[in-house]
């Protein structure tokens, strides 16, 4: 093509010096216009005033080419900014959004660098979930344009702190009462498509002590700026009583996190107080933009005091604002409905209806003896109500089902929104651990788009967990104690990534489940025949392979990467690369299997106990604790606290 593409400008070059054209000017057919005028420069002849250099730029440079070096097409976004490369010669990379305009990206030598729709700085924003379309050219130093790449991106939560175009791994640190807690991050690296292996920035309360720093991490854009921000909840504070804090640190921009020691010095952006004794805010933490001002605000749930749920709005490029509710300050949106449900225990946004604003899902897993229901909640404009629009209760089949009594306890593990089926609606992806005794279920509820009973009581697709006889002690396997969502293979369409870890005896496995495109999912019975597209297995028993999960696409290819946490001992978090049609492929690591690379810490506490997940898919910030697990995920399962 490029030998092509040479001979056709050299011969066009040779039929304008013959024609004598005026495009051409001193290289003119010297019987219109003699060639020593050109070599002497005669003053006011027909010979520009340019280096000739210029014109054997025209001849022998090539098309510009400019690369893209953080996204694909189909690419779930999870940055501020793209990224790229561009070749010697070019002088100009330009960027449209959805059909606009163009507009400048920034140069650095032969990397280039784009600032996507960021409120605090473009004055525009894309919500979470929406689907847009970016196109890029370039232009070298004679005009010439490169044809646009043209790529179509699904907005996701942001997860890059330092702006380099890729999403880094946010994970945290807890276990008990008598350690330290920790929120980490770990830049990832789009040169090598690995996160780094040890935390590049720390984050803590510096006691030691049973305030549960980092009992759950999230991420968002609270200032509106482009960059991750990271909010942390720390269930158990102050003075080890439960009123429970939030802790909001922003990014410092192309520095990232900033390491801090808040019983040293350090300091947090945002600092919210609970209520109460027995609230314990911070149970669970998510930021997500549900106002549609363009800045995230902070969402907190927590199942304690018979279930709370609190929004505090963003003020724009100051972020969430501090409030200390145990002195009068309130929320911008509380709910406090007394179901003693265990309202809280999770929640999720997405765009249920395809409105172009964000709606709220919140687990009540406890429900009907552990039946399990999810609060709907649908957005009025920008308005999250006061009262769900629609109550989903665990389904009743198959048999067993989560029938009063016998439970699944819908949502008590995590659950997923993520459009399933291409109609712009996000559909909905909940587990149900406790099915048939702990063997475990996920059901997928598709959206019809309504604004006031948008999923059926009958699922779309259902997962049955593997044989209980293959599980921990024959009794417990916790399929669907995770439940991830993103697009592993690039085709445009989400999967499900669901774990189980207690399964095959204990040593834990993760199944990933691909979409068949624009049908969605097949029901798929573990214990009676069906399979996984594919299945990792942890390296040994007893280390909770699974626990934890989450699908990001750390390399920028398009393709969802699998973050898996085994949180037992010391605790790691296994990054697996997905490279192909299936994904990252089977790999049982107590068998020659191999994960990309594996995540650990120097505290020796258990890592990984929680991952900050995208939204864009529309996931919540991950599940449980491993502070939960005796009475949250037990056989004797009765109420999570």
């Amino acid at each position: 093509m490029i030998r092509q593409n040479f001979y056709q400008k050299l011969l066009t070059f040779f039929f304008l010096i013959l024609a004598g054209s005026p495009n051409i000017n001193c290289w003119s057919n010297p019987i219109f216009l003699p060639m020593v005028e050109c070599w002497v420069q005669i003053p006011n002849s027909r010979c520009p005033d340019s280096n000739i250099s210029q014109l054997f730029l025209a001849l022998f440079a090539f098309s510009p080419s400019v690369t893209i070096s953080n996204i694909a097409n189909h690419s779930i976004l999870q940055t501020g900014f793209l990224v790229g490369q561009i070749r010697p010669g070019i002088v100009s990379v330009s960027v449209s959004l959805d059909g606009g305009p163009y507009t400048n990206a920034a140069i650095n030598g032969l990397n280039w660098r784009y600032q996507l729709p960021a409120q605090a700085i473009t004055g525009t924003h894309w919500n979470i979930g929406s689907k847009h379309k970016i196109s890029v050219t370039a232009m070298d130093g004679v005009g010439n344009r490169s044809a646009p790449q043209v790529l179509n991106v699904v907005k996701g939560t942001n997860h890059d702190t330092d702006g380099d175009g890729f999403p880094d791994v946010i994970l945290s640190d807890v276990l008990t009462n008598s350690v330290q807690g920790y929120g980490l991050v770990f830049l990832a690296h789009g040169s090598t498509g690995i996160p780094s292996s040890s935390p590049d920035s720390i984050l803590t309360d510096g006691l030691v002590g049973s305030s549960y720093f980092g009992d759950r991490i999230g991420a968002g854009d609270f200032n509106g700026d482009g960059y991750a921000d990271i909010v942390i909840g720390s269930q158990a504070a102050p003075g080890y009583t439960t009123f429970g804090h939030v802790y909001i640190f922003h990014s410092s921009g192309q520095g990232g996190i900033v390491s801090q020691n808040l019983n040293s010095g350090g300091t947090y952006n945002s600092f919210i107080k609970g209520h109460t004794t027995g609230n314990r805010l911070g149970s669970f933490v998510m930021g997500g933009d549900v106002n549609n001002d363009g800045y995230d605000d902070a969402i907190l749930t927590s199942p304690w005091s018979g279930g709370l749920g609190y929004i505090f709005y963003s003020q724009g490029t100051a972020g969430v604002p501090s409030k200390d509710l145990s002195t009068g300050a309130i929320a911008d949106i509380t709910y406090n409905f007394g179901n003693n449900d265990d309202f809280g225990f999770q929640s999720a946004i997405g765009d249920i209806n395809a409105d172009g604003y964000t709606d709220l899902v919140v687990s009540a897993p406890t429900y009907s003896a552990q039946q399990g229901r999810l609060y709907i909640f649908i957005s009025n404009s920008g308005t999250i109500p006061g009262a769900p629009q629609q109550f989903l209760v665990g389904p009743t089949s198959p048999a067993p089902g989560c029938a009063s009594g016998t439970g699944c306890s819908l949502g008590a593990g995590s659950f997923a929104l993520a459009d399933f089926n291409g109609d712009s609606c996000a559909d909905l992806g909940v587990g149900g651990s406790s099915f048939n005794t702990n063997q475990g279920i996920v059901f997928v509820f598709n959206s019809n788009c309504s604004s006031v009973t948008p999923y059926s009581t009958t699922p779309n697709a259902t997962f049955i967990g593997p044989a209980l006889a293959t599980c921990n002690g024959g009794t417990n396997c916790s399929f669907g104690v995770s439940v991830s969502t993103g697009d592993t293979n690039g085709d445009g369409y989400f999967d499900l990534l669901i774990g189980s870890y207690l399964s095959s005896a204990g040593y834990g496995n993760v199944y990933l489940f691909q979409s068949s495109g624009a049908a969605g999912f097949s029901n798929v019975d573990l214990s009676s025949g069906g399979t996984a597209t594919s299945v990792l297995t942890g390296p040994s028993a007893g280390l909770n392979f699974g626990i934890f999960t989450s699908l990001q696409d750390i390399t920028g290819d398009g393709m969802s990467d699998v973050l898996v946490s085994a949180t037992g001992g010391a605790g790691q978090v296994y990054y697996f690369k997905s490279a192909g049609t299936s994904g990252p492929g089977n790999q049982n690591l107590s068998a020659g299997g191999v994960a990309t690379s594996i995540l650990s810490v120097p505290f020796g506490q258990s890592f990984g106990n929680s991952i900050a997940r995208n939204q864009s898919d529309q996931d919540e910030m991950i599940g449980l604790s491993v502070s939960n697990l005796e009475i949250g995920l037990g056989s004797n399962f009765t109420s999570i606290k």
